[in-house]
């Protein structure tokens, strides 16, 4: 097969409705294939398969490829979500939502998952952006367990190669062109999301705290936007120790030597009534109190120490800015899901 310059095929695939019908069109037709990808993943033969493409469940989204299945009496399905811009296109619990949704329509014994993505936990991200995919196969698979499975879009090209000479001639050129243009895109979105931490990285500011971030609060997430390294993490989803090991890793920062302590800030009165609201907002559920208590003393943190500063925007938004000395303010952790 004549190769091309990937970036050149853009065009063809930009749009993640292409890589979607591609392999819709191949498992809609080409059922053998469909049975060994299922036995392949899950160990399980089907008696036969019905595929369908965007099934569409109100005010949830639609599913890119949905196979129903057949097996010694049972009827099963298997949900497959397409990713092609792991940078860009990750939705919040997309996985969770649709997977519940299946399981409560009440037609299948079991249901099955396919996260198609870029990248899996498998790729090297040292010194390099973390897509937020990671985070939610990760979330998929503590939900789905073993009927759950993260693959990256070169493990599906090599499924294919096994099979290629069954497909038509169409499929043997369409997926040729989508292998070159997705793998050149992986190579190029890893490139281009490298961390250049001695430039940007937490450690340019804070250099006298040696924490290690990845170790210190492993459950965190390292993105890159806007020339700055970000760990973000969800607090919603932690434990109390792991609620209490944000704030030491916060708190150890805003000691950091680096930091400006003559600058002196005050807190808004709209700041002030925004936090409080939010706390009263989180008391009222016995579920939110370990929230309650992290965000007490986030609040309380910012609050006595006069060269931070505690800015709010409302009750659903609320950043910890400080000055580094040389280099200007910047904001050390915002918004409700921390970021560090």
């Amino acid at each position: 097969m004549r190769k091309y310059n990937g970036s050149g095929l853009t065009p063809l695939f930009h749009s993640e409705i292409s890589s979607s019908y591609m392999l819709y069109d191949i498992f809609k037709n080409q059922e053998q294939i469909t049975l060994q990808l299922i036995k392949e993943k899950f160990n399980i033969m089907p008696d036969k398969t019905i595929v369908d493409r965007e099934r569409v469940y109100p005010k949830k989204g639609s599913i890119d490829i949905f196979i129903e299945f057949l097996n010694s009496g049972k009827k099963y399905a298997l949900l497959i979500e397409i990713k092609v811009h792991d940078y860009l296109s990750a939705t919040d619990d997309q996985i969770i939502t649709y997977y519940n949704v299946a399981i409560e329509d009440g037609t299948y014994d079991e249901v099955y998952f396919i996260y198609l993505t870029q990248f899996t936990g498998k790729n090297d991200f040292q010194g390099i952006a973390t897509p937020k995919t990671i985070d939610e196969a990760k979330k998929g698979k503590e939900l789905i367990k073993e009927r759950f499975k993260h693959m990256s879009w070169e493990q599906m090209h090599n499924f294919l190669a096994n099979y290629y000479e069954k497909l038509t001639e169409e499929q043997q050129l369409i997926v040729s062109l989508n292998k070159q243009w997705i793998l050149q895109k992986c190579r190029a979105d890893l490139e281009i999301n490298k961390i250049d931490v001695g430039e940007r990285g937490l450690e340019d500011y804070f250099f006298d705290q040696k924490i290690d971030l990845r170790k210190g609060l492993p459950f965190g997430n390292e993105i890159y936007e806007n020339k700055r390294q970000i760990w973000r993490i969800n607090a919603s989803t932690l434990e109390e120790e792991q609620l209490d090991a944000v704030l030491d890793v916060i708190g150890t920062y805003t000691e950091s030597n680096t930091v400006n302590k003559i600058k002196q800030y005050k807190t808004e009165e709209l700041t002030l009534q925004g936090a409080k609201d939010f706390l009263m907002q989180l008391a009222q559920s016995a579920e939110e109190w370990k929230l309650l208590s992290f965000y007490s003393k986030l609040f309380r943190l910012a609050e006595k120490a006069s060269y931070l500063k505690f800015h709010g925007t409302g009750t659903r938004g609320f950043s910890i800015k400080l000055e580094i000395q040389g280099k200007g303010e910047i904001s050390l952790c915002t918004g409700l899901g921390t970021m560090i």
